[in-house]
């Protein structure tokens, strides 16, 4: 179970260079199709944080259409992880923790881009790694284990003595955003969520990040690995997820991803999930913005876009979905020499 404790660094091996801890936001202005996103990755034991920023509107399928990027490596690393500004501009400070943070920006090169933006979980945030919380675990076979998803957001650490741990939040985002000299009111729902392992960042990994988010009453949020078959992305087994009704969390425990790329962006998508109580969720998406987001982290591109949900019973909402593909995994099945060789 996730305490207040969490949202801090959290203990590890001195000599472990590899620990990373991870806070990334996402967030939307649907009405003016942009989709935006704030990272931040921090190695504590080598003192160095990677930190991007990147902000899109409309479908941009390179990364160069993406209407504002700021990727910086090699920052010092921050001194704690719930009250810091890091040296590219970006400070985080955890409000009520685990739950609530606000996060501010402004970009050092210019007056391009600033936001001001706060986020308020709608329930206790979801232990990726209780078997209490995702029921996937004390199922035989239950959770999809994939060797290409390396120790990072993947296969729980086997150390007992500095565990790894990966707990997410469905939330309410609400800010400004400034962007090339137009301000935007920022009123969304979407998922966060903090990680922290040792983390070899192994570039054969596949996986979607999938959340559908409506209210203050209602989301969901799911780890799905995929695979290019042909050249087309196909979503596999569960890996874990959760549905939030009302600041309840429900472990999802069975479900089919299914959906249309181009260029590898997801363009659209279809869900159907069972969770605990056997309540069956069924939603469509269809994107209204989305970019390679590939300055997050270099060995992994993700493949995201803001999608427009709909349930079947007609709510609608609008929230993001991310198929994120390590470079090496890209290069084996879609370079010249990587299709020879298969």
């Amino acid at each position: 179970m996730i305490t207040e404790k969490d949202s801090s660094y959290h203990p590890s091996n001195p000599a472990e260079w590899r620990w990373t801890e991870t806070t990334p936001l996402i967030f939307s202005v649907p009405e003016a199709g942009i989709l935006g996103n704030l990272y931040v990755a921090s190695r504590p034991n080598l003192g160095v944080a990677l930190s991007s920023i990147a902000i899109g509107q409309g479908i941009c399928r390179q990364s160069y259409e993406i209407d504002f990027s700021d990727a910086q490596m090699h920052l010092p690393a921050p001194d704690n992880f719930t009250n810091y500004t890091l040296e590219n501009g970006l400070s985080v400070q955890v409000t009520a923790p685990p739950r609530d943070y606000h996060f501010r920006y402004a970009y050092k090169g210019g007056d391009e881009c600033s936001l001001d933006l706060r986020f308020r979980g709608l329930h206790r945030p979801f232990d990726c790694d209780d078997p209490e919380e995702n029921t996937l675990l004390k199922v035989p076979g239950g959770q999809v284990y994939d060797s290409r998803l390396g120790d990072q957001w993947g296969n729980k650490s086997t150390d007992a003595e500095f565990p790894s741990g990966h707990f997410n939040t469905i939330g309410h985002i609400t800010g400004e955003l400034v962007l090339r000299g137009k301000r935007y009111d920022v009123d969304c729902y979407d998922c966060m969520d903090h990680s922290w392992s040792r983390r070899t960042e192994v570039s054969r990994r596949a996986v979607a990040f999938i959340s559908a988010c409506f209210d203050d009453s209602y989301g969901l949020h799911m780890a799905v690995p995929i695979q290019l078959v042909d050249g087309e992305t196909v979503y596999d087994g569960l890996r874990f997820g959760f549905v939030v009704e009302d600041g309840q969390t429900y472990g999802l425990v069975d479900a089919r991803v299914g959906g249309a790329t181009q260029e590898l962006l997801p363009i659209n998508c279809w869900i159907e999930a069972t969770d605990v109580r056997g309540k069956v969720h069924r939603m469509t998406g269809s994107a209204i913005a989305g970019h390679p987001y590939d300055n997050f982290n270099p060995s992994h591109i993700a493949y995201q876009c803001l999608m427009r949900w709909e349930t079947s019973d007609g709510r609608v909402g609008h929230s993001e979905l991310a198929n994120i593909f390590g470079r090496e995994y890209l290069a084996a099945h879609l370079s010249r020499l990587g299709r020879r060789a298969a």
